[in-house]
């Protein structure tokens, strides 16, 4: 590639490169390398433009096959030792020019067709004897048959084009075997000023911060440079001369496509019938133009694609040069910032100002922030991070007029290293919180307690609604063993469908967090509470309700009277129900030793003698079985009477529900 050397490229933060190559060339083909995990991204976007008015005719790869497929219809095949034996093999009947030193310092040249090789060593096996060497044998051009040792073979030129044509594509397949694919531009005669333009993967470029910090008399508040420095690695195949680079701070949505394997769709087998008749209704072919239509619509689409490309590098590089900043200590002139920066729709630039040179297999770090901010020290706690202590954390607003991407930063102040720490992705304008160092002076120890509390009640058909709180006080207990007072924020996450109360409103609320400020004086304990609750409901059957629950939402005042008196009435029913069913369950437990004291007497009577003796003792037993029989008649009364009470309750606590609403 080394003809179009890279004049520009952008890297983005999600894997790939958009590369621009120019360069003059002369001739009708020009040939562009990409490695093997490249080729499917270049053919998505590769676009080509001759900038001097010439045409570019067309794009050519070769098509990905086993190389043994490759070769099927090749006569050529030369293996990897051996290359002139196979050679002089697979030219056997064609027509060459050969050179033979027949003598030292003398040499032959014999016109004809290759007869072939005799190799009489594959039959001489005789040790002892001296090897024969390989001959060539040769047709000449007046039917003489001639033969040549092959070792006094010096070269040989083919006469037969299609052979030619063989051995060079047996050359091009092999050399296709690497990693390296080729893309070969067809051009018209002449000089051309090509420009091409294309998106490969790319190692996401990365971004590293320092922050030079001077603090204020307080010590809790100053001024700080916040430098950035660009990282990124040269893993092309050469080196990188006068480049311009853009490191694009977003996220575009990008993908790998199959276009460089091919595919040969599956078709029904449809076999001839042995009369004639009209054929079967087939949509291969017109599946086939929808398939080539699409990849001619694909290709539109990415020249088109390659023409914004152009046009926003063209803007890129008309914008103007980046304002300047007074410097911390000096810091600020010793190494200026070498990037302009510029908002471009959904993402970010830094176009770095002066062209890079980077070695091939190198990388390149280059300065794109250098801005002067006011910051603020605080202590941080948030014990889902970090439990126990809070963290010393720099706070500040991105006042750079730039994106912050995410990367590591080294704090240093007031000429002492301080920590380490994470910027995170951050807008112009918006807050930074930098937590480089852990306070071990100020110990938190967090404390949650959940509870439900029930706050009201509803009545809906026979259930009654209980209206909760699921609520979680969260007590912080802070001890500040040192010797200067200390303000701590504590910070907590919003949860989902959760409201604050009985807490004072936060001090600092995000999207995602909530933040209070709370003060602890020097060797004093101090104590926060943080309420939150959630609302939740839980129904009950009515029937299922007690007379102290009653009691309870009438104190809380979760009942109005009349609805306490309906309730109230419906447990009336429902105990009466209750009773009625002891009852009945007493006088089937009556009926059952009646049934069985009944048995008794009728197995006695029937040992009995009418006469004699026996007979007054048959007459008091069968007084006995009478009066069970007359108490088995008022069971049976006094049960259908309670059967027909506790259907009369159920009507009316039917009814009562009812009306409850």
């Amino acid at each position: 590639m080394s003809e179009l050397p890279v004049r520009e490229m952008v890297l983005y933060k999600h894997g790939v490169g958009f590369f621009v190559r120019q360069g003059t060339v002369s001739g009708e083909k020009v040939a562009l390398t990409f490695r093997k995990d490249e080729i499917n991204d270049v053919l998505k976007s590769l676009a080509v433009f001759d900038v001097s008015g010439g045409t570019v005719l067309g794009l050519h790869y070769q098509t990905p096959m086993d190389k043994h497929a490759r070769l099927a219809s090749s006569s050529i095949r030369l293996s990897e030792h051996g290359s002139v034996r196979d050679l002089l093999r697979d030219l056997r009947g064609r027509q060459a020019i050969l050179a033979f030193e027949v003598a030292p310092g003398s040499v032959e040249t014999v016109t004809g067709r290759i007869i072939g090789l005799d190799d009489p060593a594959q039959e001489k096996r005789d040790v002892l004897m001296q090897t024969p060497a390989t001959l060539v044998t040769i047709l000449g051009e007046a039917g003489e048959v001639r033969v040549f040792p092959l070792d006094a073979l010096r070269s040989f030129q083919i006469q037969d084009s299609q052979s030619e044509h063989d051995l060079s594509y047996f050359l091009d397949t092999s050399m296709s075997e690497d990693d390296r694919r080729f893309v070969n531009v067809r051009l018209s005669e002449g000089d051309h000023d090509l420009a091409v333009y294309y998106v490969a993967p790319s190692p996401t470029w990365r971004v590293s911060y320092r922050v030079v910090a001077e603090s204020d008399e307080s010590g809790e508040t100053g001024k700080a440079l916040l430098q950035g420095w660009g990282l990124f690695d040269n893993r092309l195949d050469e080196d990188l001369d006068n480049v311009q680079v853009t490191l694009v701070a977003g996220q575009p949505i990008s993908f790998i496509y199959e276009l460089y394997a091919s595919r040969i769709p599956q078709r029904p087998v449809v076999k001839d019938e042995s009369r004639i008749t009209p054929g079967p209704i087939e949509f291969d072919a017109a599946l086939s133009d929808v398939l080539e239509e699409d990849e001619a619509v694909l290709g539109r689409r990415a020249a088109v694609s390659a023409k914004r490309m152009r046009a926003a590098s063209e803007g890129v590089a008309a914008f103007g040069a980046a304002p300047r900043h007074f410097a911390i200590t000096g810091a600020r002139e010793s190494t200026p910032v070498q990037a302009e920066a510029k908002e471009a729709g959904e993402f970010f630039q830094y176009i770095v100002s002066n062209p890079v040179s980077v070695k091939r297999g190198e990388s390149a770090l280059v300065p794109i922030i250098g801005s002067e901010l006011t910051y603020s020290r605080e202590l941080l706690y948030n014990g889902a991070k970090l439990p126990r202590h809070p963290v010393v954390a720099m706070r500040f607003q991105n006042t750079t007029g730039l994106t912050l991407e995410r990367g590591p930063v080294t704090v240093v102040e007031d000429n002492d290293y301080k920590g380490e720490a994470v910027v995170p992705f951050t807008k112009d304008g918006n807050e930074v919180y930098l937590p480089y160092a852990v306070e071990l002076g100020i110990k938190v120890t967090e404390t949650p307690h959940n509870s439900t509390e029930t706050v009201g009640l509803k009545i809906q058909g026979a259930f009654l609604v209980y209206d909760n709180y699921a609520v979680t006080r969260t007590r912080y207990s802070l001890e500040n063993t040192t010797a200067r007072p200390a303000v701590v924020t504590i910070e907590a996450a919003i949860l989902h469908d959760h409201e604050l109360f009985e807490t004072p409103p936060p001090d600092v609320e995000t999207s995602t967090d909530r933040r209070w400020r709370v003060s602890v004086p020097a060797h004093r304990q101090t104590e926060f509470t943080r309420s939150e609750r959630r609302r939740t409901y839980r129904q009950q059957e009515i029937r299922k309700l007690a007379y102290k629950d009653l009691q309870t939402y009438l104190k809380n005042r979760w009942l109005d009277q009349p609805t306490f008196d309906a309730l109230q009435g419906i447990l009336e029913q429902i105990d009466s129900i209750a009773r009625m069913q002891a009852e009945r369950e007493k006088l089937a437990t009556e009926r059952q030793d009646i049934y069985q004291k009944q048995e008794q007497l009728r197995a006695n009577l029937q040992t009995l003698q009418p006469t004699g003796q026996e007979a007054s003792l048959r007459s008091r037993m069968l007084g006995q079985l009478e009066t069970t029989q007359n108490r088995l008649e008022e069971i049976d009364q006094r049960t259908a009477y309670l059967n027909h009470e506790e259907e009369a309750a159920e009507h009316r606590i039917e009814a009562m529900i009812a009306a409850l609403g």
